[in-house]
């Protein structure tokens, strides 16, 4: 059994997790989620209201991981846009 095992985990990490589509999309998440801490971090005033005020209890870094974190995917990239794409509007 482990041997199977061991020849099935072998399989999917070739062919799936380091799959060339599934990597790319793996770093355009990371940048897509760096990119927005960094903006939140550098001017907190665009966060919502209600965001804001979490900043005295939990700390500004805490807060910004808090809410990127309950970020649905959909709404990252929107967000991502929004802040990025001149053409966009806020």
């Amino acid at each position: 059994m482990h041997h199977r095992n061991r020849q099935l985990k072998d399989f999917l990490y070739a062919n799936l997790y380091r799959h060339h589509r599934v990597v790319r999309m793996q770093v355009k998440a990371e940048r897509i989620v760096s990119d927005l801490f960094k903006s939140y971090c550098a001017q907190p005033a665009i966060l919502p209201r209600h965001v804001q005020e979490l900043f005295d209890e939990r700390g500004l870094e805490r807060t910004i991981t808090d809410y990127i974190a309950g970020m649905t995917d959909r709404f990252a990239l929107e967000e991502h846009q929004k802040l990025f794409d001149s053409s966009t509007k806020p």
